[in-house]
């Protein structure tokens, strides 16, 4: 009996069995690996996945090592979503042939979308020094530079398929975003406005063109944009794409009313709603354990490294500022947003997901072992991000939610909470494309309300914890560029360096929605930013309550 594998879900087609003798159990002869695995290659391209599944486990049964029906079933395992699989099976197949390039391209692209791209690194040089002109390799090794920080030599990858291939669709748009990630903001809107001159309704090169350009009345572009709202077959991802994109152009134009309209409309149709009853439950929990009592009782747990430092906060708080201005010292090097602080808290609580009883009951069972174990795990990743640097600036806002295990393990970590006027957060929140994480910015009373907890949860660590917390308020940053910067570079135990005052020269990758922002220098338009919105959100203010400020 063959034995399924748990990559693709569904039963066995019985009508597939007697083309490779399994109805009999008999041993699959070896010349008939080769059609058996082109079969399942043919169903697989046609998307039929359980049938392609079966013709490759076939072979495996009798060959459990021949490395083209390993790879075969890693990239259905992929498919799937079923990444340890995926990976387990691919670096069998490298193992098995170390010199064919696509099998390492595929074991890559396994660990780029398992948010492993450091490992992704060395298998795309393999490949690429392989076969130098793989254009697939050349642009996961793009994609892999971009995921650790390294937007230079991503933007090298994609050159080098250009200079071959100077029409390669995919190399123009990755470097068009790289781009942005570097500052080169003309470079950037070159290559989209020529993206959408070959494709008018091409939603990438539009939400390409709308982060890289500043646009006037004069853009012809604009009438472009409007018009691919009616691109037939366009999905509702696609059009909340535009319809943000379109907010974005009226917001440059001065057009309010018009953009706000848009960002509305983006929000509408962007996905599903948000239960905020779940996150004042997840939030209640969270206050009742980790209570002064808990961490009375673990005094001893984790490192005394001050090495890594928090930047926490809400969304478009600030965050991203702040990190570019420390990493423009050159004793910090900035991390980007991290995802090691969330990953170590669903292994502490052996849970996938934080709104069970089970990840708050494992929090109370923690040995310090554990904690040991993630921080010297999570020590590690600093040190690929840089060996020599006296701080390492982790800026993932939401880890806000994890101060209390990030004081486990780091007692002595500095930690940075940006604050910034609640109505300016909040509509800036509304006004940008986010993924479906963020769930809650898609409507302003779920947004209001979001942030009430997200502010009561930060009065409780402010209450409870005893890490060092500074509580930087962007309209101060904005106020007094340089006392600020001082402040936080002495909050973290440095001296003075000037070359943090000029953070919009900095020389780094970016890759947040800020990445436009923060190549200028400090303006003050973005202070009491919500008024010009003030006719839309009534619902916000309300949500808010008593944290809403008028002024």
């Amino acid at each position: 009996m063959v034995r399924r594998s748990p990559a693709v879900k569904g039963k066995e087609p019985r009508s597939r069995r007697s083309a490779a003798n399994a109805a009999t159990g008999a041993k699959l002869a070896k010349h008939q690996v080769a059609p058996t695995l082109q079969r399942g290659i043919e169903f697989q391209r046609g998307e039929k996945f359980r049938e392609a599944e079966y013709c490759y486990q076939l072979v495996l049964r009798d060959y459990p090592t021949q490395p083209e029906a390993l790879n075969l079933m890693g990239t259905l395992a992929v498919h799937a979503k079923r990444y340890s699989l995926s990976l387990e099976l691919l670096e069998k197949a490298v193992k098995a042939s170390p010199r064919n390039a696509n099998y390492r391209n595929n074991l890559a692209n396994s660990y780029i979308v398992a948010e492993e791209a450091a490992k992704a690194l060395p298998h795309l040089r393999k490949a690429i020094s392989i076969k130098p002109r793989f254009t697939e390799a050349l642009l996961n090794l793009a994609r892999a530079y971009r995921a650790v920080s390294k937007a230079e030599e991503a933007a090298n990858a994609y050159e080098k398929v250009l200079a071959y291939d100077a029409r390669n669709k995919q190399a123009r748009m990755g470097l068009g975003d790289t781009c942005i990630d570097l500052g080169r903001m003309d470079d950037a809107t070159a290559l989209f406005r020529e993206l959408l001159t070959e494709d008018p309704g091409d939603v990438n090169a539009i939400a390409g063109l709308a982060a890289s350009h500043k646009f006037s009345a004069e853009d012809k572009e604009i009438a472009t944009i409007a018009a691919a709202l009616d691109k037939p077959g366009l999905t509702n991802q696609g059009r909340a794409a535009i319809h943000d994109s379109l907010g974005k152009v009226y917001s440059d134009l001065e057009c309010y009313d018009d953009a706000f309209e848009h960002y509305k409309e983006a929000k509408r149709i962007g996905g599903a709603g948000y239960s905020v009853e779940d996150y004042r439950a997840y939030i209640d929990k969270s206050i009742a354990q980790f209570s002064d009592e808990y961490f009375a009782a673990r005094t001893d747990f984790g490192d005394t490294s001050n090495r890594p430092v928090f930047v926490v906060g809400m969304p478009r708080s600030g965050t991203t500022l702040t990190e570019q201005i420390l990493a423009s010292h050159p004793d910090v090097v900035g991390a980007g947003e991290l995802v090691e602080i969330d990953e170590a808290l669903l292994r502490v609580t052996n849970s996938a997901s934080r709104e069970t009883d089970e990840y708050f009951e494992n929090f109370s069972t923690l040995t310090k072992e554990q904690v040991v174990q993630e921080t010297a795990s999570y020590l590690s990743v600093l040190k690929k991000h840089s060996l020599s640097s006296l701080r390492v600036v982790d800026k993932m806002p939401h880890n806000f939610q994890a101060l209390g295990l990030i004081a486990l393990m780091f007692p002595n970590a500095q930690v940075i909470h940006c604050r910034r006027d609640p109505m300016d957060t909040c509509v800036s929140c509304f006004t940008h494309h986010f993924n479906d994480a963020h769930g809650y910015a898609r409507d302003l009373n779920t947004l209001g309300l979001y942030y009430r907890e997200y502010d009561r949860l930060l009065r409780h660590w402010s209450d409870t914890l005893n890490l060092k917390i500074f509580d930087l308020h962007y309209e101060n940053m904005i106020a007094d560029q340089e006392g600020m910067s001082r402040a936080l570079i002495d909050f973290i135990g440095l001296e003075w360096d000037d070359a943090c005052l000029m953070f919009h020269e900095t020389k780094r990758s970016v890759r947040t929605l800020s990445r436009w922002q923060v190549r200028q220098p400090i303006y003050t338009t973005s202070v009491k930013r919500w008024k010009r919105y003030e006719a839309h959100l009534g619902p916000l203010k309300n949500a808010l309550g008593d944290l809403y400020e008028d002024g």
